[in-house]
């Protein structure tokens, strides 16, 4: 029974070792993950008139519990973002916008994923746009409808809100939003839009164009 038990240890020691956690388990280094590039496919673009606005790394430091111990995680996630001009009186103001978004699943010593986004609802994903606006109240849900994305038969929920931009202004949006695993990464995209502009073909169309990796 002891050596069987010590060749159960030291197997776990190995896979630990080649997955490069053992300074993560026991303090002394951290760990680091970083999920695919993301974009939108250029006939997607062409076919709806979306252009880029940018496309960015966004590196978050995270603490995960693993085997009993507090460790610091660095996770660098990948965004690009598109905007549309509208014949809506906030068209300066690119209100319709469109954001593809990866972020790794984090797993490590083969337990996980621990990325908490992996939890999140579509509803819960929805109010986090509260980052690109001054203020976003009142998200109901108004449909649920199923879109093609790489591969995926994805559940895109949208949802009626009341914004408030960095200028003051309130405009009454339509919020898109989907989530799927693809490549071991959370593949998310959120699409804004004034609701007294139809957008919702040109969003089902820029999610079936996603590409990841880009």
């Amino acid at each position: 029974m002891g050596y069987r038990r010590t060749v159960a240890a030291a197997a776990v020691v190995a896979v630990l070792v080649t997955s490069g956690c053992i300074g993560f388990l026991t303090g002394e280094e951290s760990l680091a993950f970083e999920s695919e590039s993301i974009a939108v496919t250029d006939a997607a673009l062409e076919e709806t008139g979306y252009e880029e606005q940018r496309r960015e790394a966004v590196v978050q430091n995270r603490t995960f519990s693993v085997a009993g111990q507090d460790r610091e995680v660095r996770v660098t996630n990948h965004l690009t973002e598109y905007a549309r001009g509208t014949d809506s009186p906030f068209a300066a103001q690119q209100l319709s916008r469109f954001t593809a978004y990866a972020t790794p699943e984090v797993k490590i010593a083969g337990q996980g994923p621990f990325n908490p986004v992996g939890d999140l609802s579509n509803r819960e994903l929805a109010l986090r746009l509260q980052a690109q606006y001054d203020s976003i109240e009142n998200v109901s849900l108004e449909s649920n409808r199923t879109v093609s994305a790489l591969g995926n038969e994805t559940r895109v929920s949208k949802f009626r809100a009341d914004a408030t931009l960095a200028s003051g202004a309130d405009v009454e949006v339509f919020v898109h939003v989907t989530k799927f695993r693809h490549e071991g990464d959370y593949v998310i995209a959120m699409a804004v839009n004034p609701t007294r502009v139809d957008e919702e073909s040109n969003v089902d169309r820029l999610i079936e164009g996603i590409d990841h990796p880009a």
